[in-house]
C-alpha cells in the first residue's frame, strides 16, 4: 500500500483515480491546485505523485520545476499533451514517467508499481550529527525524532546537506531556492536558518551544525 498525491483538476478524473487507487490498496489525496498540493506535501509522506499538466493555479511544468527544487519523490505526469515537445521536457523537468489521456487503468496500475518498486530500494539517508534526511522520502529526523520543516526550510537543508563543509552565501542560497530575482535580499535566508536552527539545533543562540559565515553566508558541519 502506497500514500499517493493526486494533482488534478478534473473533478471526473478525480474520483475515476481515487476509487481506482483505493481499489488497489491505495491512500489517497487530490488536489487541483499546486499550491495546495505543496501544503499538502509539507505536511505529510507521500509515495508518489501522479501529475496532470494542467492544475488550476499554475501549468504543471512549471510546478514540477519547482518541486524537483526540494524533492525527489517520483513524479509520474497524466496529460492530454501528447506532443513529444512536452513529454522531454516533463522528464528534463524531473518526471519520472509520462502517460498520456486517455490511458488504460491497467497501463496506469502497471507503471505505478514500477515506480514504486524503485521506491522500495534502500534510499540513501544524509547525515550530520543527529540531524537525518532522506531526500526521497522527503523526511527530516532529529535523532529519532520526525521534524516538520515548510518546503523552504526542507529546499535549504537539502542545499546545505548537498554542500556539506562548503560555504553556502547568501545569494547562492536565494538564486537556488527562490529564484534569481530574490538576489540581494539576505533577511530572506537569515530567517529561515533561524527557524532551521530552533527546530534541528540543541542550542539555536550556539548552533553547532548551521554554523554562519559572517557578511557571507553559512555552512554545515559534522
Amino acid at each position: 500500500m502506497a500514500n499517493i498525491l493526486v494533482l488534478e483538476d478534473s473533478p471526473p478524473l478525480q474520483s475515476f483515480l481515487k476509487t481506482l487507487l483505493k481499489a488497489s490498496d491505495h491512500e489517497v489525496s487530490v488536489c487541483a491546485k499546486g499550491l495546495d498540493a505543496f501544503a499538502l506535501l509539507s505536511q505529510q509522506q507521500f509515495d508518489l505523485v501522479l501529475l496532470d499538466l494542467g492544475l488550476l493555479d499554475m501549468d504543471g511544468q512549471d510546478w514540477l520545476v519547482e518541486f524537483r527544487q526540494w524533492s525527489l519523490l517520483p513524479v509520474l505526469v497524466l496529460s492530454a499533451r501528447d506532443g513529444e515537445t512536452e513529454k522531454v521536457t516533463a522528464l528534463d523537468n524531473g518526471a519520472n514517467d509520462y502517460l498520456t489521456k486517455p490511458f488504460s487503468a491497467n497501463e496506469l496500475l502497471a507503471r505505478i508499481r514500477v515506480l514504486l518498486r524503485t521506491q522500495t530500494t534502500p534510499s540513501l539517508t544524509l547525515q550530520c550529527g543527529d540531524i537525518h534526511i532522506d531526500p526521497h522520502k522527503h523526511v527530516v529526523r532529529k535523532g529519532a525524532e520526525e521534524v516538520k520543516l515548510t518546503k523552504k526550510e526542507y529546499a535549504i537543508l537539502l542545499l546545505l546537506f548537498q554542500q556539506k563543509d562548503k560555504v553556502l552565501t547568501h545569494n547562492a542560497i536565494l538564486s537556488e531556492v527562490w529564484g534569481e530575482q530574490y538576489i540581494n535580499r539576505p533577511e530572506y535566508v537569515r530567517v529561515h536558518i533561524g527557524q532551521l536552527r530552533q527546530k534541528l539545533e540543541q542550542n539555536a543562540a550556539s548552533p553547532k551544525h548551521i554554523l554562519t559565515e559572517p557578511a557571507v553566508g553559512y555552512r554545515l558541519v559534522e
